[in-house]
């Protein structure tokens, strides 16, 4: 029990400070945490509380997008614009999605045709889009409640071109997954940016099998610099395992007796993702333009 307080305090320190049995620690987390996130307030209420895009490609998650999607209403931040597209889908996707937006406005569809793959289908979403801000969720993740709410201030305060936060991995009856022997990681998928000038400037993912949201990450980065990222070291992410994902099914995964996953990229997806992180040093440069139209392969 020890060694998973210290763990919990290295991924999320103030949540769990403030959750904490003993008194004093708690006191003083909890009035740490009620004042950052009253400074968080003031500063989004003094911006006018702009509009944040949640884009979240969806393939036959209907056992899983209702936990996904009510974690995106359950936000501490309420000015979203909740897209999902749907790439295709042949179980009850869409009627779930629709069963929730009868209820809760924010939340739009977009219909699938033939399936195109997540990254095609992001880009829909994010043609789609109004928001002055963007994000990203999976159809079969979780958000911590104040995850927008904390990138968006991050992003504001710092004047930053993104903010991304950690993430863990879980299979579906929440048992923690260790993969590569990590505990948690940086989440890509998490990254939060404005669309002026981020969007507006590198423009849509690449159409890649997996890795899409690394690229797009990285293109980011070599565009406006790695000091116009803010990293969240908070665990604000929480994703699904499973072995027949579109990750996990296209790379050598490896589970062990204890449920530990090794992972590595199959040449069939790490050769297309290694040629695209190759044009970033051009782009670094200047030599070569960062943006990636909505209808390139």
């Amino acid at each position: 029990m020890r060694n998973e307080w210290v763990l919990g305090v290295l991924e999320n320190p103030l949540d769990t400070l403030a959750n904490s049995s003993n008194a004093v620690l708690h006191t003083l987390a909890s009035r740490i945490a009620a004042g950052n996130a009253n400074e968080r307030r003031k500063l989004l209420h003094e911006h006018g509380h702009p509009t944040v895009s949640v884009i979240m490609a969806a393939l036959n998650a209907a056992t899983t997008i209702t936990e996904a999607l009510d974690s995106l209403v359950a936000q501490t931040y309420t000015s979203l614009e909740i897209i999902v597209v749907d790439d295709g889908s042949d179980d009850d996707t869409r009627d779930v999605v629709r069963s929730i937006m009868r209820n809760e406005p924010r939340v739009t569809l977009i219909e699938g045709g033939p399936r195109e793959g997540a990254a095609a289908a992001r880009n829909r979403g994010l043609q789609a889009s109004q928001g002055a801000f963007l994000t990203f969720q999976d159809a079969d993740d979780i958000s911590h409640p104040e995850r927008i709410e904390r990138q968006l201030a991050a992003v504001i305060a710092g004047n930053a071109r993104v903010a991304v936060c950690n993430s863990l991995r879980e299979t579906a009856d929440g048992r923690r997954v260790i993969v590569n022997g990590r505990r948690f990681s940086k989440n890509f998928i998490s990254m939060l940016f404005p669309r002026d000038p981020v969007f507006n400037r590198i423009g849509y993912m690449r159409k890649l099998v997996v890795g899409e949201d690394s690229e797009y990450h990285e293109r980011l980065r070599a565009t406006f610099g790695a000091d116009g990222e803010i990293h969240l070291f908070q665990t604000l992410y929480r994703q699904r395992f499973a072995p027949d994902s579109l990750l996990f099914s296209h790379g050598d995964t490896r589970v062990d007796v204890t449920g530990d996953v090794a992972y590595e990229l199959t040449d069939e997806v790490r050769i297309p993702l290694d040629a695209a992180l190759d044009q970033l040093e051009a782009i670094r440069c200047g030599k070569q333009n960062p943006y990636v139209d909505f209808e390139a392969d």
